[in-house]
């Protein structure tokens, strides 16, 4: 993956393992907030992740990027089971980057590669209900509410909760521009 400078002080890097150790401080320190949207939070371990990322990149099964600012891992954005024209899209953001539009600029992003590089028809964002900032994400990038599909997310606890789905379609992203 090429680093994608999105501004002056943003970008989307490739993640390698040097910068392992502050994602993971961002995780330790928003864990407990973090773990009621992405449950991988309570037992994430950076460098083991980054590690797998390399190889389902090189496998083309995944593509991610760490978001910087001023050069500083701030979070992730990440493209994951595409397939048939159509993939998911997912993100989070350390607390002190968030409200600043990081997220919005780095799926504005991802979208011109998703739909003109790579030429997928539709991407999809899903999410918890209780998750409103990245239901405001999608919706302020204009992605259509699709459905909401009832127990479709495990959680820690061993049961499902339900999920929110998101979608934009090339030709909508196509008018966009």
């Amino acid at each position: 993956m090429e680093n994608l400078h999105l501004t002056d002080h943003l970008a989307l890097v490739a993640p390698i393992s040097p910068l392992a150790a502050d994602l993971y401080a961002l995780i330790a320190a928003d864990r407990v907030n973090l773990s009621r949207w992405l449950p991988w939070a309570n037992t994430m371990h950076e460098v083991a992740f980054l590690t797998y990322a390399q190889g389902q990149i090189a496998a083309h099964q995944l593509w991610l990027a760490i978001i910087t600012v001023n050069g500083k891992p701030a979070g992730m954005i990440d493209l994951h089971d595409k397939k048939d024209g159509h993939a998911d899209v997912g993100y989070w953001l350390g607390r002190p980057y968030r409200g600043h539009g990081y997220i919005s600029q780095s799926l504005q992003a991802l979208e011109k590669l998703a739909f003109n590089d790579w030429q997928l028809n539709k991407l999809q964002i899903l999410t918890v209900p209780d998750n409103i900032a990245s239901q405001a994400v999608a919706k302020s990038n204009h992605y259509h509410r699709d459905a909401r599909l009832p127990k479709h997310i495990p959680t820690l606890a061993g049961d499902y909760q339900d999920a929110i789905i998101f979608s934009k379609l090339r030709q909508d992203w196509l008018t966009q521009i």
